[in-house]
């Protein structure tokens, strides 16, 4: 399934890649932080020394390798991204497409990558537990749910079957790929938003719009209204100033912005970033900015934008 997912944007077995995930590499305390997998077709990059001072050396040998592809995690190939457009660094010339997973995709992300980079963003959604495997075409951004590997069912806030498109649904899946262990109307807690189109590419599949992620991550309002980290899409120039973010809440209506501040960081910022926050987050929220020297990642290496304390419910629970 995989393969036919990669063969989808033209990834071919023999291609060069670069790989930025949860790595830990092993030469990484003597300075060199990549190591060579494939018989030498992946080049796989540490996600734990992606420091100011370090990444111009990801840079170069990166460039080095000539890469066709680079598969990554979202939150860690932003941190890339976001280095090479402060420092003006030029595209790689040969790489030809993104591969985001494991985490979801954000649309301030993708524009930021399609921007660096200068070549198409793709994503593909999944879980260990095997019961639905979704990825993008050629020739959109939508979801295309393998039918073959799992069977999708999406359920409304109140339980019951979804049948309006562009409101948020859970993901409901009864993996069939799975033959030791089958997991039967699976509730997985993520969320997404489904389409009743079919794609110009032809295949006819089931899509969703988006994935709009786990219930916890989720914001809960004053008033019980369920704000998704998607929908909390800064524009370009809010957070210039900021070297990494992440929310934090634990009590209803009120919320938390931990801020790592650039050397460039002002009290501006602060005001224009709680103005444009609250644009988002609506009237019956309390916003409270904190800074902090660092904000932990996942035991897999991801960042999370999101940490929710508090229990969400969704499809009648």
């Amino acid at each position: 399934f995989m393969k036919t997912q990669w063969d989808r944007v033209g990834y071919r077995f023999r291609d060069k890649c670069v790989v930025l995930r949860d790595n830990v590499v092993k030469s990484a305390n003597k300075g060199e932080f990549w190591e060579s997998a494939l018989f030498g077709r992946w080049l796989v990059l540490s996600s734990y020394h992606m420091t100011d001072e370090n990444l111009p050396k990801y840079i170069e040998i990166i460039r080095k390798f000539k890469p066709k592809f680079i598969l990554a995690f979202p939150s860690v190939i932003t941190i890339l991204a976001r280095f090479m457009r402060e420092n003006d660094v030029e595209p790689f010339a040969t790489v030809k497409a993104i591969l985001c997973s494991s985490e979801n995709l954000y649309l301030w992300q993708r524009e930021l990558l399609e921007e660096v980079f200068q070549c198409r963003v793709y994503s593909w959604y999944g879980h260990v537990e095997m019961a639905v495997l979704a990825g993008e075409c050629e020739v959109s951004t939508h979801y295309h749910i393998f039918p073959e590997y799992g069977i999708v069912a999406l359920i409304a806030k109140d339980g019951k079957p979804a049948t309006k498109e562009g409101e948020m649904e859970e993901i409901i899946a009864t993996g069939i790929s799975n033959f030791i262990y089958p997991l039967i109307r699976y509730r997985i807690m993520d969320l997404a938003l489904p389409s009743n189109t079919k794609c110009k590419c032809g295949r006819n599949y089931a899509l969703l719009k988006n994935i709009e992620g786990r219930l916890q991550e989720l914001i809960i309002t004053g008033t019980g209204r369920l704000i998704s980290m998607t929908a909390i899409n800064m524009h370009p120039g809010v957070l210039d100033n900021v070297k990494q973010y992440q929310f934090y809440q634990e009590k209803e209506g009120e919320v938390i912005f931990n801020i790592i501040k650039k050397d460039t960081y002002t009290q501006r910022d602060t005001e224009y970033i709680r103005r444009e926050l609250l644009k988002k987050l609506g009237e019956d929220m309390r916003l409270e900015i904190r800074f902090v020297d660092q904000i932990p990642r996942t035991q897999s290496g991801k960042y999370r934008f999101l940490i929710q304390k508090l229990p969400i419910g969704f499809g009648g629970k």
